[in-house]
């Protein structure tokens, strides 16, 4: 029974029409009856709530009891984080699910298919505007490996080989000779 007509009951009850008498006491009956059954469902829910509050608070102490004191926090903080994790997934789920109607709403409504596909695809910016382009590659590929030469010639080792007596650097080679030489001879 709605709201309207309890209230359009009470109206008729107070009322100063020439009702039966009877009516009025039927009405009044019905209206005390109602009364009476919502008061008791709300009651009855309140009772099953606060026992359902009193079964989970007695588990919750159980549990409670059989984790040591030292660890409980970080057992509480766990127990919150993997729910906040569940909830996100839930609502992750329920936002991907409402999307996906949204889609599928598009596409059966009266204007047509292809209307809903080009609006879709008006509203995807390409791929061109959302990424920088690619630069030219002018880096030569690696060489993992290559062909062993049996012999080198002067040519294939100029670029990779300076003689070191070039240059007048035989002097500081004969200097170096003699004071490893010295260090030696002094050495027992």
């Amino acid at each position: 029974m709605s709201v309207f007509s309890i209230t359009v009951f009470y109206v008729i009850i107070n009322i100063d029409m020439p009702f039966p008498s009877r009516i009025k006491e039927l009405i009044q009956s019905l209206i005390s009856g109602i009364k009476t059954v919502i008061i008791g469902f709300f009651r009855n829910m309140a009772e099953k709530a606060a026992q359902l509050r009193v079964r989970i608070q007695v588990i919750l102490d159980r549990l409670l009891e059989r984790i040591p004191a030292g660890k409980r926090r970080l057992v509480l903080m766990i127990t919150a984080g993997v729910c906040a994790v569940l909830l996100i997934i839930i609502a992750g789920t329920s936002l991907l699910a409402r999307g996906r109607s949204g889609e599928q709403r598009i596409s059966s409504s009266g204007y047509g298919a292809s209307s809903g596909r080009d609006a879709v695809q008006r509203a995807v910016i390409p791929p061109d505007e959302l990424f920088l382009p690619a630069e030219p590659d002018f880096v030569p590929g690696v060489m993992l490996e290559r062909d062993r030469r049996a012999a080198w010639t002067a040519e294939d080792a100029a670029p990779l080989w300076q003689d070191p007596l070039k240059n007048g650097e035989q002097e500081w080679r004969d200097r170096i000779e003699k004071t490893v030489d010295e260090i030696l001879e002094s050495v027992p």
